[in-house]
């Protein structure tokens, strides 16, 4: 015979001393936490997907390197940020050449950005200017000048 007595949530076999379990108590049992568990796993509305996971464990990758010279320097980064923060180590944001500002300085989105940078999908291109564009020099692949870069996820 069954149990006499069930579990409370999920109705699971609970004997009593002087009930006699059956094999068919057990599979009927493991059948139901089957259900309940795969369902409950499979759920994506409850659970993150690795990608999701990633992001939320870490949410941004910081790097630095070394600027080229060339006028335009692209960058290939291992996802598709949706931000990124570049600027010229050690130096303000803004600084000033022969009275036009040189732009030290970037923020990058997929949807735009400031000057001197751009974003399609994992690449990231920065401009290096030897004469003003937009009233200003874009100075963000300087020759080697460190530069940081932080991606967001």
């Amino acid at each position: 015979m069954s149990s006499t007595n069930k579990t409370p949530n999920l109705r699971l076999n609970n004997w009593l001393e002087s009930d006699k379990p059956k094999r068919a108590d057990f599979v009927a049992d493991n059948s139901i936490i089957d259900s309940v568990l795969g369902s409950h796993i499979s759920d994506n509305n409850l659970h993150l997907t690795l990608s999701e996971k990633h992001r939320v464990s870490s949410p941004y990758t910081i790097f630095t390197n070394y600027g080229s010279g060339e006028n335009n320097f692209a960058y290939n980064i291992d996802f598709e940020p949706k931000m990124i923060v570049i600027f010229k180590a050690d130096t303000p944001v803004v600084t000033t050449v022969s009275n036009s500002p040189k732009v030290n300085f970037a923020i990058v989105t997929p949807r735009g950005s400031t000057g001197g940078a751009a974003l399609s999908g994992s690449m990231l291109t920065v401009r290096q200017s030897s004469t003003l564009e937009n009233g200003v020099f874009y100075n963000l692949n300087e020759e080697d000048a460190a530069y940081v870069i932080i991606c967001f996820r």
